[in-house]
Order: structure tokens, then sequence, then C-alpha cells
């Protein structure tokens, strides 16, 4: 460059190489200075958000280029709007994820369902109470049956006195429980009050006075002979009237029994050829005890 050129002339000389630049290469677009950048787009501070931020969309600006000709002004600006119209086309980097939502319907029935099985349950351990508490039940009738049974057949059992054929002892209504348990591991002893069957129907209650293989007789004054020796009638009732088929010895067998009634004109006994003698294996048991009435409760002698 001569020094001996003005400032003036220097000016104009570079205006006219950069607009010889420009004409050779009219997309040439000299860069701005970042500091001139920054105070024309200062930079924001981003909001705090609890969503993840959307990616936001950069500012085109039309950048104000000398130019000789106007048009090119105007395709700049053109190319501008163009650029920020595909700017705003351009999707997201990363899409936005949201919570899949229910329908109202489905997240009723959800919170349904564990109620629903809750009830269920409930009904179906209810069922089951009440299912173990009937065979509960049941397994206690049945049990309580069985044992019934048992002791009525091997221990004890109820009757009930009807009639006066053993009064004063004991007397007509009287509430009495026969026990046998002694007959299964003994015999019966003189002066015990039996029970034995006498039919299909009907069973008596007498007092044992003859024992197997003795010879029994009662004479014409009403005396009691065994094996031909006069036995004291402590329980009878009344001086006997009519000794019946006993008049003349009876030989008793291994397995009979001769047996009277404490009032003794009032009874059917082995006096009578109805009944004869009382076999072993007719004795049902020994009247024992004398639950009711209350007043005469107590062991039977």
């Amino acid at each position: 460059m001569d020094d001996n050129r003005t400032l003036s002339e220097e000016i104009e000389e570079s205006l006219r190489i950069c607009e010889e630049i420009l004409n050779q290469n009219p997309d040439f677009i000299p860069e701005k200075p970042q500091f001139l950048n920054e105070l024309d787009n200062p930079k924001k501070p981003e909001p705090v958000k609890k969503l993840k931020p959307a990616v936001s969309e950069p500012v085109v600006e039309p950048v104000p280029r000398v130019v000789s000709d106007s048009s090119k002004v105007v395709d700049d600006l053109e190319e501008s709007e163009k650029a920020r119209s595909e700017k705003k086309l351009e999707p997201a980097s990363e899409p936005v994820q949201y919570e899949s939502v229910q329908p109202l319907r489905r997240i009723e029935e959800s919170k349904n369902q564990p109620v629903a099985k809750v009830v269920e349950e409930k009904v179906e351990t209810k069922k089951h109470g009440v299912r173990r508490t009937l065979i509960s039940i049941l397994v206690c009738v049945v049990i309580a049956v069985t044992l019934s049974v048992l002791i009525s057949v091997f221990v004890a059992n109820h009757t009930t006195v009807e009639g006066s054929s053993m009064e004063p002892g004991l007397s007509s209504g009287d509430q009495l429980v026969v026990e046998k348990i002694s007959y299964l591991t003994g015999k019966p002893q003189r002066h015990d009050v039996i029970v034995f069957k006498y039919n299909e129907t009907t069973n008596y209650i007498k007092r044992v006075i003859g024992l197997p293989g003795e010879k029994v007789r009662i004479d014409e004054e009403g005396k009691i002979y065994i094996n031909d020796c006069a036995v004291f009638d402590e329980y009878g009732s009344g001086v006997i009237e009519d000794a019946g088929i006993a008049k003349e010895n009876i030989k008793l067998k291994d397995d009979e029994y001769f047996v009277l009634g404490d009032n003794r004109n009032a009874s059917k006994d082995s006096r009578s050829s109805e009944v004869g003698m009382v076999k072993e294996d007719q004795i049902l048991g020994k009247a024992w005890l004398r639950v009711l009435p209350f007043e005469t409760f107590g062991m039977i002698e």
C-alpha cells in the first residue's frame, strides 16, 4: 500500500475490494462476532420443571448483510422464514413419555377385585366353620349314642317300677338304675333284687331267695325252707298264704334261681307256674340305686 494515499482513499479501496468479493460469492455471509451474538441473544435461566423440559426451538432471525442488489435482502428474508418453518416442523429429539392411564371402569374393577376376593374368603371360611361345627356335633352325637348303648348293654340302664309286688321296699313309680357289672364278673347272691326278662315285652323285678343247686319249699304256715332248713324271711311283708308250686320241694338246676316279691301275697313270682324258676340268661341286672323320688334317693337293699 502506498503511504502517500489518504485515509479516505484507503477506505474506498477496501470497500471496492469487499464489493468485488461479494459479487464473486453472493452467498458469502461474514460471521458475526461472538460478543455481538451474546449481546443480541442474552441467555436466560431455564425455569426448573418437574417434568422433562421440552427442547426449546432456536430463534432464527434474518441476518442483514451488505449487498449491492436489494433482491438479495428479500431472498435472505424468505430463506430465514423457510428455515424457521422447517425448524418448527422438526420432531423433538426424544418423545415425551406419559404414564398410561386406565379407564375409570377398569380402575374401579381393579379396586373391587381385592374386596371381592376378601369377601369370598370370608364366606368360604364361614362355610368351613359351619361345616366343621356340624361335623363336631355329629361326632358328639355318635359318641354319645355309642356310649349310651355300651353303658346300657354292659354297665347299667334305667327302669321304672310298676305295681306293688315289691312294697314296702320299692313302690310303683320309683326310678331305678340297674347295674350289670356285678353279674358280668360274678353270680347273683341271696336277697339281691334283680330285674329279669319275663317275656319279649315285660321285665319283672323280684328278690332272690333260692340259689342254683338248692332245694326250696314253703310249708302250710308260710315258712320258707332252703335245703329243708327254715330261713328267716326278713324282707317279706306278711305271711305267705299261697305256696303255689313251692309247697313241695323244688330242686333248682345249676342255672336256676327261686325269686319272690317282697309283698308276698300280691306278687306273681316263682310260686306261679307261669313264671317258674328264673334262668341265669334271663337276668338283666341288679337293682342298684333309686334316683326318684328324691326323698327316697339311695342304694337299694
